[in-house]
């Protein structure tokens, strides 16, 4: 009989997989204390999807500002290396065509730059450009490069680029400091109204879900359009009892 597979074994994978890419910086004991919730959870088809969420968000919560920062570091000196490897690793014949493709305004990234859902289902011009053993070896090359490119921004987050990423990392606490206190701000305001507590205290639970890692994130100035938006409801709620 074959072994049952584990009920949430996506949602397990997707929590593997952010641990084993956590940037070099974050704690090793952190790192190895999720692992083991991890195995426990892999190990355990009974373990509560609640309790899963609920890892996955105090893992992304307890990462974010190092997260956060690191991908501002690899964005400012990883992405013009990964290009470099990314050609280095083709070979000669795809390397032009890739050249041609980019320098006529192609991306490999399109899907993250689509504005609707008729861009998406449109061929890509990626998909056009290339015949499927192309694509399949700027694919491969792209993974390579990623690799090495990762490699290089380590080094840096050790050594020449380490103060200014320690920076980044504190601006990036400062800035979850404030995210919280908005958080606490609009549970606050869940307590005032019978009414509205459920609504807003979802709101709050979907809200603190950015923490997490496969989320798309959080954003102080929406948090701000958030509490200002319930300020108005329950002061005009308040106004007519």
């Amino acid at each position: 009989m074959s072994e049952m597979r584990h009920p949430h074994v996506y949602t397990l994978d997707l929590l593997r997989i952010a641990i084993e890419h956590l940037p070099p910086t974050f704690s090793e004991a952190k790192k190895k204390t999720y692992a083991k919730r991890l195995a426990r959870y892999m190990n355990d088809p009974a373990a509560r999807y609640e309790e899963i969420c609920e890892t996955i968000a105090e893992f992304g919560k307890e990462s974010w500002a190092i997260r956060k920062a690191y991908e501002e570091m690899y964005a400012q000196y990883g992405r013009a290396s990964e290009e470099a490897h990314l050609l280095e690793n083709l070979d000669q014949n795809v390397r032009g065509k890739y050249e041609q493709f980019i320098h006529e305004g192609g991306k490999i990234g399109y899907i993250a730059t689509t504005r609707s859902l008729e861009e998406l289902l449109r061929p890509s011009q990626f998909e056009r450009y290339f015949t499927p053993e192309e694509k399949l070896s700027i694919a491969q090359a792209l993974l390579a490069a990623r690799a090495a490119s990762r490699v290089e921004i380590d080094e840096l987050l050790h050594g020449q680029k380490k103060d200014e990423h320690a920076a980044l990392v504190k601006e990036y606490k400062v800035r979850g400091r404030m995210i919280e206190s908005k958080l606490d701000e609009l549970r606050r305001l869940a307590s005032i109204s019978k009414k509205w507590r459920s609504t807003i205290e979802d709101r709050v639970k979907t809200i603190e879900e950015g923490w997490s890692v496969v989320e798309q994130g959080l954003d102080i100035a929406d948090l701000e359009k958030e509490t200002e938006h319930w300020k108005g409801v329950l002061q005009s709620f308040l106004q007519r009892t």
